[in-house]
């Protein structure tokens, strides 16, 4: 047991050196997450891409009752740490996301999750409670200035979870890109054309991640009709602030 501990300590230190946070204070990366500048020169994105590039693979079998609970368990841990006036008052809402979210959807083992609100900028208790629980602030997005991830290696024996990472989107609810998550989950456990769709679309990406190549997979995930309608629904406005 004192290996295992010690051998997963050394992995959470290289992960955390690879996301250059320990450089910092939580007020510091906070600072950085309210400014759009700062935002562009913390090279937490670029860092975690060089990481997890070459550890995705293509399942056509996700564990989904097991990555459900797992979700739900870190929502509980997460949320717990958020005083409940913080909650109210920004609307706090957690949406797991993605092809983990949905029944039967082939994909990575990588679950996600929303943690939306109001409006900006990101409640600070929200901030921290992530960066207690485990979690280390990414940065902004390749899709929008406004969608803040933060990432965390599982750690879950005798799961296929285990080593995996989890990765939790912070927006505004207004936010475009975040509305299409969210429907696309809805729309592909509620509808089968919509399902198959979908699932066509990935399972066309697959070769992508064989190769190494996950930007490539992406892109070609979300070139399918479903996704340019709900793009075109749901276009990514300024967020505006408090």
């Amino acid at each position: 047991m004192l290996i295992l501990r010690l051998v997963r300590n050394c992995t959470n230190k290289y992960l955390r050196m690879s996301l250059c946070d320990e450089e910092y204070t939580v007020d510091q990366l906070y600072d950085i997450s309210l400014h759009p500048d700062k935002l562009k020169s913390y090279p937490g994105f670029q860092n975690l891409h060089k990481l997890t590039s070459g550890t995705m693979n293509f399942h056509y079998d996700l564990p989904y009752d097991d990555i459900k609970e797992f979700v739900e368990e870190e929502k509980k841990t997460v949320l717990s740490k958020v005083p409940e006036d913080v909650i109210k008052s920004n609307g706090v809402k957690w949406e797991h996301v993605g092809s983990t979210s949905i029944k039967g959807m082939p994909g990575t083992i990588f679950p996600d999750s929303l943690i939306l609100f109001d409006c900006l900028p990101i409640p600070k208790p929200i901030f921290t409670a992530l960066i207690d629980s485990g979690f280390l602030f990414v940065g902004s997005s390749p899709h929008h200035q406004d969608d803040i991830w933060f990432i965390k290696q599982i750690t879950r024996d005798g799961s296929r979870l285990d080593k995996q990472f989890f990765k939790i989107h912070v927006t505004p609810a207004t936010l475009g890109l975040s509305r299409v998550l969210v429907e696309t989950r809805d729309r592909c456990n509620e509808n089968q054309t919509d399902f198959e769709t979908y699932k066509e679309a990935k399972v066309k990406a697959a070769k992508h991640l064989k190769e190494g190549n996950s930007l490539g997979y992406k892109k070609v995930k979300g070139s399918n009709k479903l996704f340019a309608e709900l793009n075109e629904n749901n276009p990514n406005y300024p967020v505006q602030g408090k």
